[in-house]
């Protein structure tokens, strides 16, 4: 394969970006790039990504070059990547820092809705020379949204993520867009913030048909935990509604298997607390 330098737009830093094109050897410091370059059959390209890239599985075996928002750079310079992947963020400063010492980074833009999240995916393909299949990626997700039942009644939906407290998301957020596009409704749905700490007055004043919790770890106990918080918090009143636990990491995730699996599982929350209702 003929190797030459191109001058990539990236609008992130509305700048170009000098890279090998078609790279050989591709770093990526963001877990939903990690899962798009694995999932567009360019996981072969990679060979360093961040400790959080765990999806898929194969993504265990590459170099961890140190976490989400601090690098070994001894260990960058030593696998020479042609491109980085990284998003904004968290990682802002980390990408800012990248581009100073001279890297060839490709910053993403957080995923504020789903359909960033599969924009995204088509930028991953354009910058590791993957176009066609990160079409078809983009294809086929959009037919998985597409053939989704739609309820005859929108829930209210409450979500919960364990953050190290409490977090829930607002507005401009892709699990916000996700649960509306699986047929429910975010109850925070018009918080201009795309994740805050849900206060215990504003819970109250709030009518919820069902819960989404997501803790950190997967545990049998994290339920109880959960409802135990709540009474804590004085939130006694919503000890009767349905809570719908996920795994860690799965609603939060802004990679393709947002759309390929945590939306079809929300769906089907959703068909399950109507079916309660019948």
């Amino acid at each position: 394969m003929v190797q030459m330098r191109k001058k990539i737009f990236n609008d992130v830093l509305n700048d170009f970006v000098d890279v090998e094109n078609p790279p050989r050897r591709v770093v990526s410091l963001d877990p939903a790039s990690t899962e798009t370059l694995f999932m567009i059959g360019a996981g072969d390209l990679v060979v360093g990504t961040d400790a959080f890239s765990y999806r898929p599985p194969e993504a265990r075996n590459r170099v961890k070059l140190g976490s989400y928002t601090h690098v070994k750079f001894e260990i960058l310079d030593q696998l020479e990547p042609d491109i980085i992947f990284t998003t904004l963020g968290a990682q802002k400063d980390l990408t800012s820092e990248l581009e100073r010492k001279g890297y060839p980074v490709y910053p993403l833009r957080v995923a504020t809705t789903v359909g960033e999240i599969l924009n995204n995916i088509l930028l991953v393909g354009n910058a590791s020379g993957h176009q066609e299949s990160s079409r078809l990626l983009y294809l086929d997700l959009l037919n998985k949204l597409n053939s989704l039942p739609h309820p005859e009644v929108r829930p209210r939906v409450y979500v919960e993520l364990d953050l190290g407290g409490p977090i829930t998301p607002g507005f401009p957020s892709h699990i916000s867009d996700g649960i509306w596009l699986a047929g429910g409704k975010n109850v925070f749905d018009s918080l201009t913030d795309a994740y805050v700490e849900p206060r215990a007055d504003q819970l109250k004043e709030l009518q919820v048909d069902l819960i989404i919790y997501e803790p950190k770890r997967e545990r049998p106990e994290e339920l109880q935990r959960f409802r135990d918080s709540l009474k804590t918090r004085g939130l006694s009143h919503m000890l009767n509604l349905p809570v719908y636990v996920s795994r860690g990491d799965f609603l939060a995730h802004q990679g393709p298997s947002f759309i390929q699996e945590v939306i079809p599982w929300i769906n089907k929350v959703i068909f399950s607390w109507l079916q309660t209702k019948k």
